[in-house]
């Protein structure tokens, strides 16, 4: 039935506020065919009124032991594996109170005996489902944990490449063109793009290039990159671009192209060819070059708080983590065993 929802998925989705490529149909049913198992169950809910589609829970119910007492807690779809960014519940634009208060009756009501805790992940602090769902739990006289969870570097792209290189510092500015230059005298160096309609050669390249020089190369993540490839092989959201000499890959990136706008969801680089030189910042200048000419709007770092992501960027958007539960008593412990790790560290420091 999941499968038959994809045009009416993606339709909602594009009237939302919450609109990104981590809550397209295609990334997460890719991410659910990877990553669902016997202890993780698909938990999507669905709000209609009048018949029409105004609300999409994207969850599944993972099951646990907390110590030996069995735990059922709602998570988003697309995490923790794979990096997604940007998770939330969408709503049509406008519906977005209505939305959360349908849910939040469900899973206190007649939804209660299906789940004990809720733990979401890597929610925008700009969130209005968040926003309206806390409220609920507030005026209800429960209470939820809020905390800071990921933070994307953004780059706004302004109409021409002279004006983004106007926007950054001197030393940033002349640190790409030296690196560029120095490239450039060692060998005969080429910046090739793919789309996702020639990917497949790329993405082996590319992954191959992660194997060999990454202690972070992850196959399922090879692997669910394939699947969500296959499913939006006519649409253009995916670029996979690299700096290569002589046939030889020394630096590639993965990007995620939706809305007008371009994220970078994978970097790989060949260190060895010199270590003098930040290749992989060359390769994003370059790349952030070709996406301002392309006419695109915006170059978006995904979550991470990595020195070179601010090379380029000087702002981006917090996510945020809520953890909710219930009141059985488990969900519970489990909290405060959490809570009081947090302040001993806070004591210890």
């Amino acid at each position: 039935m999941w499968k038959q929802l994809a045009g009416k998925w993606n339709d909602l989705l594009n009237g939302s506020s919450a609109n990104t490529v981590f809550l397209t149909w295609e990334w997460l049913f890719s991410w659910a065919g990877c990553y669902l198992n016997e202890n993780r169950k698909l938990f999507i809910l669905s709000v209609y009124r009048d018949h029409e589609l105004i609300g999409i829970a994207p969850w599944y119910i993972r099951h646990s032991k907390y110590r030996l007492l069995g735990i059922r807690q709602i998570e988003c779809l697309g995490s923790p594996e794979a990096g997604s960014d940007y998770l939330d519940v969408i709503a049509k634009r406008g519906k977005e109170q209505e939305v959360a208060a349908s849910l939040y009756q469900f899973l206190m009501d007649q939804g209660r005996s299906l789940w004990d805790s809720m733990l979401l992940n890597e929610i925008p602090s700009s969130s209005l489902f968040l926003l309206h769902f806390l409220d609920k739990i507030e005026a209800d006289g429960k209470f939820a944990e809020i905390s800071q969870s990921s933070f994307c570097p953004v780059v706004p792209l302004p109409a021409s490449s002279k004006d983004f290189f106007s926007t950054l510092s001197s030393n940033r500015r002349e640190q790409f063109r030296r690196h560029w230059r120095l490239l450039k005298r060692q060998a005969e160096i080429e910046h090739r793009s793919f789309s996702v309609a020639d990917c497949d050669m790329a993405l082996n390249e590319l992954f191959s290039l992660y194997k060999d020089k990454s202690e972070y190369y992850d196959e399922s993540c090879h692997q669910f990159i394939k699947k969500f490839a296959s499913h939006c092989n006519e649409k253009d959201w995916l670029q996979i671009d690299f700096l290569t000499t002589h046939k030889r890959n020394i630096a590639g990136l993965l990007h995620l192209r939706y809305r007008g706008g371009l994220a970078m969801y994978l970097m790989a680089v060949d260190k060895d060819f010199n270590s003098q030189i930040s290749i992989g910042n060359v390769l994003i200048g370059l790349t952030i070059e070709r996406a301002i000419d392309q006419g695109l709007s915006r170059y978006d770092f995904l979550k991470g708080n990595e020195c070179y992501k601010f090379h380029w960027a000087d702002n981006g958007q917090r996510s945020l983590s809520i953890f909710f539960s219930r009141g059985k008593l488990y969900p519970l412990l489990s909290s405060t065993e959490r809570f009081m790790k947090q302040a001993a560290k806070i004591l210890l420091r």
